[in-house]
């Protein structure tokens, strides 16, 4: 049906496809998606050459994984940061709970969607960080949705940074609350805003810990300190921070020693976790309103039984190896080392994302069909994630990797980007990398 209705509507904008003679000539309410400009910078890049966009892979998300073109390739381009995907505790984690519970819920958390599994992860989660609570819901997307669509009244503010994850920026958009983007890891941009907020007024302040494009971290303990003068609530998304920074892998507030000072932690199941679903980590009381105050628990259908028992299990994982953080952090402190000393600059960072400056978007993009046919993937970040025009390639590192695979890497991104800034990169869709050995 897709290519029917483009069609139609790419050629008779102006009416309802059903009707051959419209009373009114409106303006056609799908053309934004049609038109969307970042859609069509997606189908640009598919002539010539492979395209970033949606990478189809034929095996797990490993070190090294198989392409749906037959080619294996160093994998830098996943969040499966501590190596959890195929880890045997995990896997059977997950068939366990297929086993006994089915392949769904088929009802949402309010009705008969929560399982065993729900109660004994929300009770990991909120011992693992200490905190009263946890909410799991199906995704990390919808975590930040739950919490800060659910926040605020008329005349509160939420103060959310600019670069923080679209999660945050659509959950507070969705509050009753205002809207207020601070400018990226400014503190005097927050103090402002801050002391702009009407004294009475509820606030809350929303940031990344790891900002998931370019790998850096939130200056939490000034932005804890701001928050207490102003009394305002924190709110922290450890998407990238989870079982990556802090002693225990709780992040970066617990690598920053701010984790008490924050009111409302958010994490997704779906990255070092190996699964997919996110939770909310907070108070009792904050913890019980969201079950009945925010939608995406309310109405939206329940996480996978699978998905839990995988993601059960991994957390089990982290806490009993606390060396695999330190392993992750390691390994991207290598990459980062050897790429600088291969001449390829990077940013600064402490997490598991190692960000690589591209250039234009055609410079991003050339550099990417190099790296890939040199047998690496990375991801390839061009706006809306980076301002317009820039272009980053985004790395990442797995505990699992090895010293020998980063090394592989590093040259061929190296030589990637060399070429690419030369203008030498000519990849044909029939190009095949090197077999790894």
């Amino acid at each position: 049906m897709a290519p029917f209705v483009h069609r139609v509507i790419s050629q008779r904008a102006a009416a309802p496809a059903w009707k051959d003679d419209p009373v009114v000539a409106r303006r056609d309410p799908f053309a934004p998606v049609v038109n969307d400009r970042f859609a069509r910078q997606l189908r640009a890049m598919a002539d010539p050459g492979p395209s970033p966009a949606a990478v189809p892979v034929s095996s797990a998300s490993a070190p090294v994984t198989r392409f749906s073109d037959g080619v294996e390739r160093v994998n830098l381009g996943s969040n499966n940061y501590l190596g959890l995907t195929t880890d045997p505790q995990v896997v059977a984690g997950a068939q366990a709970a297929l086993d006994r519970y089915g392949t769904g819920a088929c009802g949402s958390r309010m009705l008969n969607g929560t399982t065993d599994l729900h109660l004994a992860l929300e009770a990991e989660l909120a011992d693992f960080y200490g905190v009263e609570a946890a909410v799991v819901t199906t995704s990390g997307f919808t975590a930040n949705l739950a919490l800060l669509s659910s926040v605020g009244r008329p005349g509160d503010a939420l103060l959310v940074d600019s670069q923080a994850h679209a999660s945050l920026q659509m959950g507070a958009g969705a509050s009753r609350a205002a809207l207020v983007r601070w400018r990226h890891n400014d503190l005097d941009a927050l103090r402002a805003e801050l002391e702009a907020v009407d004294p009475a007024a509820g606030v809350v302040v929303v940031v990344d810990g790891v900002y998931s494009m370019h790998g850096g971290t939130a200056p939490l303990p000034r932005i804890a300190a701001l928050c207490r003068d102003a009394g305002a609530r924190l709110v922290v998304d450890e998407a990238h921070g989870i079982g990556v920074l802090g002693e225990r892998g709780r992040g970066a507030a617990e690598a920053a020693g701010v984790l008490d000072s924050v009111d409302a932690v958010t994490v997704t199941l779906s990255k070092a976790l190996g699964s997919c679903g996110g939770a909310v980590l907070t108070g009792a009381a904050v913890a019980e309103g969201l079950r009945g105050a925010a939608r995406p628990y309310v109405f939206a259908t329940s996480n996978v039984p699978a998905s839990l028992g995988a993601s059960l299990a991994a957390l089990r994982v982290l806490r009993a190896d606390p060396e695999r953080p330190r392993r992750v952090r390691a390994l991207a402190g290598l990459l980062r080392r050897e790429l600088e000393l291969a001449g390829v600059p990077t940013l600064p960072g402490e997490a598991a994302v190692v960000a690589v400056p591209g250039g234009s978007t055609q410079d991003t993009l050339a550099a990417w069909r190099a790296v890939f046919a040199r047998g690496v993937y990375v991801n390839a970040v061009i706006h809306p994630a980076v301002p317009r025009g820039e272009g980053l390639l985004r790395l990442s590192v797995m505990a699992t990797h090895d010293e020998r695979l980063v090394e592989r890497a590093v040259a061929a991104v190296a030589d990637g980007v060399r070429a690419a800034r030369e203008r030498r990169v000519a990849v044909l869709p029939d190009e095949r990398a090197p077999a790894l050995r």
